[in-house]
């Protein structure tokens, strides 16, 4: 069964390199003295190539020999190789990069899903190499998922859903996968109305979906209304989750599966929105029950967690220290330490709510640990997908070079052979007539001149290029670590506080004298005052309602805030803005203007200030007025502020232009111009 959490269904797309391949049934089919038998009488031909596959993926995933499978799969390339069977080099790397990926080997899996890529761009006009690189392009996506990079994970996923839906439109099954992988990756972007978009479309052919796919489909539909809140909408979901599982053509243990995560969905359901808890108790009992039967274990635990959850909200503490004790023992025995961090806080308010003050300090010490632990857990993995993308990338960088420089070579040889060519002319020439003679000269220069201008018009576009690449490296390595450093802040750092201040409360409690001794009521103020503090630093750093409702709301609260202190009045209007932009567009205009109005609140000295957005189709300007002291702007161009080259920088890297009118003791005026390509 597919492990039920956000972002679930990426492992549809891990599974989904085998579509076409069946590689799997093979092994199945054939035991491993048969393969050795053919392999041993087949000459170096496809066929060898693929029963060597055949045995590496039945040693890999059936007998988990890992050094024996790669050594097999190794042969099959060499020999693929050697006759130039580019399927079967497509296959083998395939097998390496789903081995790598199990292996959480990020790098050589990655290396191995773009060495696809590449055979199959420069190679792949046939149907069988467009179907590789559609797999590759999903595999690079699940690998960017399940590490939190979800905006990359979607670039790779859109560019699998331009070749499903060109090469495959009737294969319904393999668009709903892409469909559904595609709303996982906006949901968790916090965009859910594109995800809902995209299930829409599955939504068309829901009828020519498997009966697995149809379940998935409804889960991802239900995890995406209940992120919009749209709570009535989930519930009908439920139903036909429920009508599905009576008319679908599903196995027995399909049957099972579904059922609890029916039970699930609906247990948290009742508990979380309708507090129907009884209710919740019955879906939650009956859940502990089927995941008892299919003997999983994590399953049996969250069961549990369920169960005691429900009865802390019905305030039978006893009944919900004794589950959750249970949950907290077995997810200590499965090392399941998110889990275990989640129950032990439940526990510490459980036997704090039943007056046991000393068992509710030892859980929240436990609870603290715990989540000591699982940073530093998270910290290292980070580390480890970054370095492994680090080298990676430099891999990519040295080809690319290598590339250039194979491409100067054979400029120098075409420019060898065509002065060559010339010479042989003139020679020619020399021996008819004086006249030729002249008017080959003629052309030589021409000829030399035109290749001397399309020679600087390389450099040219090679030196912009790669300007543009350091630009979108530099911002994008700026809003990622803008996105980490509000992430460390929110989740780690609040989370401290949280706890602390939850100490202080448990000591105020305690001693009643600390309720009167100032010092110590100072001392919580402050450190309520930090809390919040950390809060709003995370949430200028990454608002979190620009991602959910978008770039007006964004700068309206934006524009708010800075009112709200009395010093700087600022109005936002904007007209056209009705339909969001993409999301990579909305952040970096929403960076251009708060770094505008910053500079305005410590330079300008300004009263007032106006943000503008005005659309037209697909055409924006974006206006920031302020009636401050005003500025020489060349000046400002001369020094280059840094400020302002920033700001200049973002408007480049969205193609835009960019103009400032200041006028000292009058003010300030920015417009920007921008096109936008027909992006929502």
């Amino acid at each position: 069964m597919i492990k039920y959490f956000p972002g679930s269904v990426k492992i549809l797309l891990f599974c989904y390199a085998l579509i076409f391949i069946n590689l799997d049934l093979y092994c199945q089919k054939i035991n491993e003295d048969s393969l050795l038998k053919i392999i041993r009488a087949t000459k170096y031909d496809t066929a060898k190539v693929d029963a060597l596959q055949a045995l590496a993926n039945y040693q890999l995933k059936h007998k988990m020999q890992d050094s024996a499978g790669m050594n097999t799969l190794q042969k099959a390339k060499t020999i693929a190789e050697k006759i130039n069977y580019q399927q079967g080099i497509i296959q083998t790397l395939l097998t390496t990069g789903n081995y790598y990926r199990s292996k959480n080997d990020w790098g050589k899996s990655m290396e191995a899903y773009n060495e696809i890529v590449r055979l199959c761009i420069s190679n792949g006009h046939d149907s069988l190499k467009q179907k590789s690189l559609m797999m590759a392009y999903n595999n690079l996506g699940g690998i960017y998922n399940f590490n939190g990079d979800f905006k990359n994970s979607l670039s790779y996923r859109l560019k699998a859903l331009e070749i499903v839906e060109k090469l495959m439109p009737e294969n319904f099954n393999n668009r709903a996968i892409v469909y559904l992988n595609i709303a996982s990756d906006y949901r968790q972007l916090k965009i859910a109305s594109k995800g809902i978009e995209y299930l829409n479309k599955t939504a068309s052919f829901f009828q020519q979906l498997s009966s697995r796919l149809k379940m998935e489909f409804y889960y991802e539909y239900y995890e995406n209304y209940i992120t919009t809140d749209s709570t009535e909408s989930a519930k009908k979901i439920l139903e036909d989750i429920k009508e599905g599982l009576e008319k679908f053509d599903l196995s027995k243990f399909q049957q099972k599966d579904y059922s609890l995560m029916l039970l699930k969905l609906s247990g948290n359901y009742e508990l979380k929105i309708q507090q129907n808890y009884n209710a919740a108790l019955q879906k939650f009992d009956t859940a502990f029950a089927i995941a008892t039967d299919l003997n999983n274990r994590s399953e049996i635990t969250e069961s549990l967690f369920n169960i005691g959850q429900t009865y802390l909200k019905k305030k039978m503490y006893p009944d919900a220290i004794n589950y959750l004790q249970k949950a907290y023992d077995s997810s200590v025995s499965q090392a399941l330490k998110n889990q275990s961090l989640k129950i032990a806080t439940s526990l510490a308010e459980a036997f704090k709510s039943a007056g046991k003050e000393d068992a509710a300090n030892t859980y929240l010490e436990k609870a603290l640990a715990l989540q000591n632990e699982i940073y530093d857990d998270e910290k290292t993995a980070e580390l480890n997908f970054l370095e492994a993308k680090y080298q990676y990338e430099r891999k990519e960088k040295e080809i690319t070079t290598l590339k250039l420089s194979n491409t100067e070579n054979q400029l120098a040889v075409l420019k060898r052979n065509r002065l060559l060519l010339i010479g042989g002319i003139t020679a020619s020439a020399l021996l008819l007539s004086l006249g030729l003679l002249y008017r080959s000269s003629q052309q030589k220069r021409i000829i030399a001149e035109k290749d001397k201008t399309l020679q600087q018009e390389q450099i040219k576009f090679l030196e912009r290029q790669q300007q543009l690449v350091s630009l979108q490296s530099m911002l994008n390595g700026q809003e990622t670590e803008r996105t980490r450093i509000a992430k460390d802040l929110h989740d780690g750092l609040g989370g401290l506080f949280s706890t602390v201040k939850m100490y202080f409360s448990t000591l105020q409690h305690e001693q009643e004298l600390l309720k009167s001794n100032s010092l110590f009521n100072k001392s919580y103020e402050l450190i309520d005052t930090a809390s919040e503090e950390v809060r709003r630093i995370a949430h200028n750093m990454m608002p979190e309602v620009l991602m959910k409702l978008g770039l007006t709301h964004a700068l309206q609260d934006m524009c708010s805030n800075i009112s709200a202190g009395k010093l700087l009045q600022v109005k936002l209007q904007s007209y056209g803005m009705e339909q969001r932009l993409n999301a990579s567009t909305e952040i970096m205009l929403y960076r251009i203007v708060q770094e505008l109005l910053n500079n305005t609140i410590k330079h300008a000295q300004a009263t007032e200030a106006i943000v503008q957005f005005n659309r037209e189709g697909q055409r924006l300007t974006v206006t920031v007025e302020d009636n401050g002291r005003g500025f020489n702007t060349l000046e400002a161009d001369e020094k280059k502020h840094a400020g302002l080259e920033t700001i200049k920088s973002r408007v480049t890297y969205l193609n835009g232009n960019i103009s400032i009118d200041s006028q000292q003791e009058i003010g300030t005026t920015v417009m920007m111009e921008f096109l936008l390509n027909g992006e929502v």
